[in-house]
């Protein structure tokens, strides 16, 4: 669809508004034809609200964004097979185009719709009709003339109607009369009821055809001419609306050009007095212009000499500045060593106190000390009065030692002699051995516990010492 086919569509939206109503017919053919999709076509069936103007208006923005180039063509042909022919004319150009092919597309319509072809074949009733008869064509052309308001209108309508061959069914009639429609001078054929109701009912469809023809074109006559008196009418409203605005304006005009010659004659006056003003106003400037030249070189001169102040200001505010933010840091940094002061003080105040607990500490171990040394000179005397009983219980041993080995030698001398009683006696004498022996054994076991005092580091080695001479001595 080109922009000139579109523009045609959206002058007219409001007269498509009015008389396009119903259009799921349109969208139909128009999906058939491939211009709308069926999912564009669901689309206006289910706008919200589902209004006619909105889905009108859906119709129109699918029927412009059309892809297709012939979409317009189409349209129309849509538009005229739904007898829409009012839209068609407004949509097209040339009128007289239109009518002559809207015509002849009704012609077409009718023709076809009026048609009829009946066949019938006749029974065999007797052996003197043998040769069938042949078959007949008949052909009605009317012309109608109609006078519309827009001028007259021919309609042409050719009906064709094929009649089979047909036989005689007997008696004085000699045969059937073939014509599109029964006639008053024909007498009425008898067995031919379907015939008849079939050509009525051509004839019937024609007239309706006929008929609705003919009322859409009054239709349009009508508003083609009620369109041309709108038209008439606007015109000269149009024209007299000209005329009162250019008699207006004329006196307007009058009006405006003896106002403006006042206005230009006072205006001249006031121009006149404002230059006299304005020279005045000019000397004054001249005079308060050496005024101010005079005050703007003292102010140049104060304002350099304020320059210079400032910049001295400036410099004594810097150092300022600078012994301030020294003395800042001095003060941050005195604070700093302040603070470690007061933890080296509190630190020398643990490291006395830890002092002072060392040297009491101290005091008591060497108090312990020598309590030790005391102790320990009373366990040396100790140790040698053990140490001498030991050596003296020792050489006690050994001298029953050596006697015992002697009366054993002198037993072991008996006992060679078989004497049954002394081997008794020398029994008993070996267990009370052991048992001395025994005892001997325990005692000194009980003097090495007695004896193994922990003193220093050397109590082991002492204990080790003293079990050494126990095990020597009981070897």
């Amino acid at each position: 669809m080109d922009k000139e086919q579109k523009k045609r569509i959206t002058s007219n939206i409001t007269f498509l508004k009015e008389r396009l109503g119903y259009l799921d017919p349109i969208l139909e053919r128009l999906v058939d034809k491939n211009v709308i999709t069926v999912e564009q076509k669901d689309r206006v069936e289910k706008v919200s609200p589902p209004t006619p103007h909105r889905k009108f208006n859906e119709f129109i923005q699918l029927l412009l964004n059309s892809h297709d180039p012939n979409s317009f063509n189409i349209f129309i042909e849509v538009l005229e097979d739904e007898r829409f022919f009012n839209i068609v004319e407004k949509l097209q150009k040339d009128i007289s185009t239109r009518t002559t092919s809207r015509a002849k597309s009704s012609y077409a319509r009718e023709s076809a719709i009026s048609s009829v072809s009946v066949q019938q074949q006749r029974p065999p009733t007797s052996q003197s009709t043998s040769q069938p008869r042949r078959q007949q064509q008949t052909f009605n052309r009317a012309k109608t003339q109609v006078n519309t308001p827009s001028g007259p209108f021919d309609y042409d309508f050719e009906e064709q109607v094929v009649m089979s061959p047909m036989g005689d069914y007997g008696g004085a009639s000699g045969g059937v009369y073939d014509s599109y429609c029964p006639s008053p001078n024909i007498p009425e054929r008898t067995g031919s009821g379907s015939y008849a109701d079939k050509v009525t009912s051509a004839i019937g469809s024609m007239f309706a055809e006929f008929s609705g023809k003919l009322t859409n074109d009054l239709l349009d006559g009508f508003d083609r001419r009620r369109h041309e008196e709108r038209v008439d009418l606007e015109i000269r409203m149009e024209k007299k609306i000209d005329d009162a605005i250019e008699n207006k304006l004329d006196e307007k005009i009058k009006t405006f050009q003896t106002g403006w010659e006042k206005e230009k004659t006072e205006m001249i006056e006031r121009s006149e007095l404002a230059l006299n003003q304005l020279q005045d106003t000019i000397e004054n400037m001249r005079a308060q212009s050496d005024a101010y030249m005079e005050l703007k070189v003292k102010y140049d001169q104060l304002q350099q000499t304020h320059s210079q102040m400032r910049d001295k200001e400036n410099e004594r505010w810097g150092r300022l500045t600078a012994v301030n933010k020294e003395n800042s840091g001095l003060k941050n940094e005195a604070e700093v060593l302040r603070t470690e002061l007061m933890l080296v003080r509190e630190r020398v105040d643990e490291l006395e106190a830890d002092n002072r607990a060392l040297k009491d500490n101290e005091i008591q171990d060497q108090h312990r000390i020598n309590q030790l040394l005391a102790e320990k000179e009373d366990i040396i005397l100790e140790l040698e009065r053990a140490e001498r009983e030991k050596i003296d219980l020792k050489n006690r041993v050994d001298t029953m030692g050596r006697e015992i080995e002697k009366l054993m030698y002198q037993q072991n001398e008996r006992a060679m002699k078989d004497d049954r009683a002394y081997q008794e006696a020398l029994k008993k004498q070996n267990e009370r051995l052991d048992e001395l022996y025994k005892v001997v054994q325990a005692l000194t076991e009980r003097e090495r516990q007695s004896k193994s005092l922990f003193i220093g580091g050397n109590s082991l080695s002492k204990t080790q010492r003293g079990s050494a001479q126990v095990n020597r001595t009981n070897r």
